[in-house]
């Protein structure tokens, strides 16, 4: 992480340029700023039973964009995944917003009454690194977040890793350089926060990340990569639950 940190030093003079480059992208990103939050539980669920509540939260690398070929969403392989692997019914739902940062999340996670659930699947940071939210807002942000779920319930909690965003092709030199860099700083400290916790785990996007392309647009995943993730997501949540 000191190595990522001095790499960022670096990077300072090259954000005023990286700054114009995602504006322009961004005009072409749709405009949704509203949470989704849950329905009632089996409204919205292709899943039904008496089995695993698993709930996802956070931005857009929970569920695909609109459109074909574009996957089901991580949320729904983990879902699918799990059922497989644990012949247990799973009832699923997302709450997302996909230009939440860390705090956005956190606001969502307090809008939500019904946290009576066995899982929390969440993604979230990879706007805090185009937002170029500090280190010091978004562990604070990670740890109120893991609070206040246990505050509402005794929920097992699933973090997504950040993506390793230099990869990400279609974004333009030297944004994705940059992103890439910061988003491995965030990824650390979300690592670091998470570990030791028994009921709480970190998923490392990049140590299993699909060879090829990540994303087609430069802000949503492959259905390959979300298929992906979502397998070892259902892996890792259920060593959770058996604790």
């Amino acid at each position: 992480m000191l190595m990522h940190a001095v790499v960022w030093a670096f990077c300072l003079p090259l954000l005023p340029v990286c700054w114009l480059q995602l504006k322009l992208i961004q005009r072409r990103l749709p405009k949704i700023k509203a949470p989704m939050l849950p329905v009632a539980w089996g409204d919205n669920a292709p899943t039904l039973g008496a089995g695993r509540r698993v709930l996802g939260l956070g931005d857009q690398v929970i569920v695909p964009k609109d459109g074909e070929d574009s996957g089901q969403g991580i949320m729904v392989y983990c879902a699918e995944a799990l059922m497989r692997q644990s012949d247990d019914d799973v009832n699923w739902q997302v709450a997302r917003q996909p230009s939440a940062t860390a705090s956005d999340v956190l606001a969502t996670c307090r809008a939500i009454d019904d946290l009576n659930v066995d899982l929390l699947l969440i993604s979230m940071g990879v706007n805090d690194v185009s937002g170029l939210t500090s280190l010091m807002r978004w562990q604070a942000s990670i740890f109120d977040l893991i609070t206040l779920i246990r505050q509402k319930g005794a929920a097992k909690i699933v973090f997504l890793g950040l993506p390793p965003m230099a990869r990400f092709e279609p974004l333009p030199q030297p944004l994705r350089a940059v992103c890439g860099i910061r988003a491995r700083l965030l990824d650390a400290v979300l690592k670091r926060s998470v570990s030791g916790l028994s009921f709480a785990a970190h998923l490392d996007f990049e140590a299993g990340a699909p060879a090829g392309t990540l994303t087609d647009d430069g802000y949503h995943l492959t259905a390959q990569v979300q298929k992906a993730l979502g397998e070892r997501a259902a892996s890792l949540s259920l060593r959770l639950l058996r604790v």
